[in-house]
């Protein structure tokens, strides 16, 4: 083997040893990532578990630490109500008392969530066994309560029947032989129905209470059938206790021959069992008999014999016994030297007992308090840098919230100065639009309007210098009526069309038969129509329709007065009506010299457009797009068609009546 072999050999030794420390449990902990991987996290508790029962609390804490982790990030309920209870017991092996109340308590909590009552139960009776084994027995019983309480809840049987045994084991530490005699028998008849082993057991226990408690026929009833389930189970341990209940039993009424009989047998099959201590009683309690019967030798010789193998077995209320009966023994035999022996060989051990027994206890107390205080110390410096780390947060979060308020007050301040300034620029442009309303307005009227008023106070004036003639004036007469025709309908055009730039034009639609409307209009149309020579033709249906009465005639009169204007004689103007679903069709068609393609666009613009007529008419361009409007505010449309000599056609559609 070369050196660079050997190297990489040595490496991969010391590497195992390495990896093995970092590796706590068998299962990579790395791989448990998410919920599902369950699992893993549950067979790495099973490892915490086995180093619980080892007592290898070192490696227990550190997977303890990883495990909680692990469980809180990938939120496993289950997974961390079981690490926090392993958590508990190893706290409790290490006094930390405190640090195990709350482990257990948070285990407690996990299980709750998500209802886990064999978890619940489990933990109520690891209380129950360190509150027990404290000798805190009342403690001990309310926890044990609580584990036969979500025992019944999940019908666990099985789980029951050694809490009831447990609970009757308590009660009878209590002096409650009530309630205890109540729960081995609960605990009997539950394992008779689930035919569990240890019925006879339990009998065994239940008879020794009667029998402690002179009830001597309840208890020997009750342990000739413990007797044949034991014996049906070859359970020797069992057998024998029942046989040395019996004794006792036999003892307590003074039937000392039975007694011998029962604790002889006890001896003959207590010996097949490692139960050797049953057999030292027995013998022990023989020699009792035998010195109450006169038999002082062998009850020496028993009370010899039971000494050496208890002083081995270090039982210290089975030597005091045996001192005190081998002083009564001494005593009767009128030996009171060695009765003084054995009375102060008693003192001694009695004194010792109860030393050791305080002495533990003191030690106990001490490691406890000096353990709690620790913990105390750890909890305050915890709680002192929570405290340090609450103040900072709350440090943080009150710069936070004064930063947001400040942002919302500098954000209101924008929000109303961008609302002040898009309200200025409104009022900024709808006074623009109101200036140009006002100054096509003022064009329209300084040019049109003011041509027409001069033209007619010219001729008034000639009329009244007598400048013209009779006949003259006679025949001016019609351009004159022409001329305030043409006023007449400027002027409600410009009106309309400066309400409409001001928005101040609302319809208000009724029910209506446009026949009435353009009777009228023909009528008022008539003479003009006359003059130039041209014919007008009303070929309407019956035509109601759902609209503004008098935007109907604006629309109306704009339309036959445009077709007059550019008809030449002869030519005619036709209205027309037709029925179209939920809108009538009405079209005003002429034959007159039609519209160029190249202007029909140009019709409902926004700036105004206008051509002189067939006789020089003038016009302000404003009629077709009041037009426009007025039928669109009655939820209309208007369209025209038209070609150059072949007349023009406008078509308005509006509303049917309901």
């Amino acid at each position: 083997m070369n050196k660079y072999s050997l190297t990489y050999l040595l490496i991969f030794l010391v590497g195992i040893p390495i990896f093995a420390q970092n590796q706590v449990s068998g299962v990579d902990l790395s791989k448990i990532k998410k919920p599902k991987d369950s699992v893993l996290f549950n067979t790495a508790v099973s490892d915490l578990q086995g180093f619980v029962t080892e007592q290898q609390f070192d490696r227990g804490q550190e997977l303890t630490d990883q495990l909680i982790r692990i469980g809180k990030k990938i939120k496993y309920t289950r997974g961390l109500g079981l690490v926090f209870e392993q958590q508990g017991l190893i706290n409790d092996a290490l006094l930390r008392n405190i640090e195990a109340d709350r482990s257990f308590q948070k285990s407690i909590e996990y299980f709750k969530k998500i209802n886990d009552l064999d978890g619940l139960a489990r933990v109520y009776n690891d209380k129950y066994i360190i509150e027990k084994n404290k000798g805190n027995i009342e403690k001990a019983a309310n926890y044990l309560l609580e584990a036969k309480l979500n025992r019944e809840k999940l019908k666990d049987s099985v789980g029951l029947s050694g809490v009831y045994n447990n609970l009757a084991i308590i009660y009878k530490d209590l002096k409650d032989i009530k309630n205890s005699e109540e729960y081995y028998l609960k605990a009997i008849t539950l394992r008779k129905h689930l035919k569990m082993a240890g019925v006879g057991m339990i009998m065994n226990n239940l008879a020794l209470l009667y029998t402690e408690n002179r009830d001597l026929s309840k208890a020997q009833d009750l342990l000739k059938k413990a007797l044949i389930i034991n014996k049906n189970e070859d359970d020797l341990r069992h057998i024998a206790q029942s046989y040395s209940i019996m004794a006792k039993a036999a003892m307590y009424g003074n039937e000392f021959d039975k007694a011998k009989k029962y604790y002889d047998t006890t001896q003959c099959v207590g010996s097949q069992t490692n139960f050797k201590l049953l057999v030292t009683n027995a013998k022990q309690q023989l020699g009792i008999i035998a010195l109450k019967e006169g038999d002082y030798n062998k009850a020496q010789k028993l009370f010899n014999t039971a000494r050496e193998d208890l002083i081995k077995s270090n039982v210290t209320s089975l030597i005091l016994k045996n001192y005190k009966y081998s002083f009564k023994l001494d005593s009767t035999r009128g030996d009171l030297l060695s009765a003084l022996g054995w009375q102060k060989k008693y003192q001694e051990l009695s004194d010792k007992r109860k030393y050791n027994k305080a002495a533990l206890e003191v030690e106990r107390t001490k490691s406890r308090y000096e353990a709690e205080l620790k913990q105390l110390k750890l909890i305050e410096e915890q709680e002192e840098r929570e405290r340090e780390t609450a103040a900072e947060l709350f440090r943080y979060r009150l710069i936070s919230y004064i930063s947001i308020a400040a942002v919302l007050i500098i954000l209101t301040f924008l929000v109303l100065i961008i609302r002040t300034r898009n309200e200025r620029k409104r009022l900024i442009a709808k006074l623009d639009n109101s200036n140009e309303v006002k100054n096509k307005l003022f064009s329209i009227i300084s040019h049109d309007l003011k041509n027409e008023i001069n033209g007619l106070e010219g001729t008034l004036n000639l009329l009244k210098e007598n400048s013209i003639s009779e006949k003259e004036f006679r025949e001016i007469v019609p351009l004159l009526a022409n001329g305030t025709h043409q006023t007449s309908i400027l002027l409600h055009n410009l009106l309309n069309w400066s309400k409409s730039q001001l928005k101040e034009l609302n319809a208000n639609p009724t029910s209506f038969d446009i026949s009435e409307v353009i009777h009228s209009k023909f009528t008022f149309f008539q003479n003009k129509a006359d003059q130039k020579g041209v014919k007008l033709i009303n070929e309407l249906n019956p035509t109601v329709i759902f609209a503004d009465r008098d935007m109907f005639a604006i629309v109306a009169q704009n339309l036959i007065a445009n077709a007059i204007k550019f008809c030449n004689p002869g030519d005619s103007i036709a209205l027309l009506s037709e029925e179209k679903e939920d809108k009538f069709e009405i079209s005003f068609k002429d034959t007159g010299i039609g519209i160029n393609p190249d202007h029909i666009h140009k019709l409902f613009a926004e700036d105004t457009f206008t051509t002189p007529g067939t006789q020089n008419e003038t016009g302000t361009g404003l009629g077709l797009r009041i037009c426009k409007e007025l039928i669109e505010l009655n939820k209309g449309e208007i369209k025209v068609e038209s070609s150059p000599g072949g007349g023009s056609t406008f078509c308005i559609y509006l509303p049917k009546a309901a």
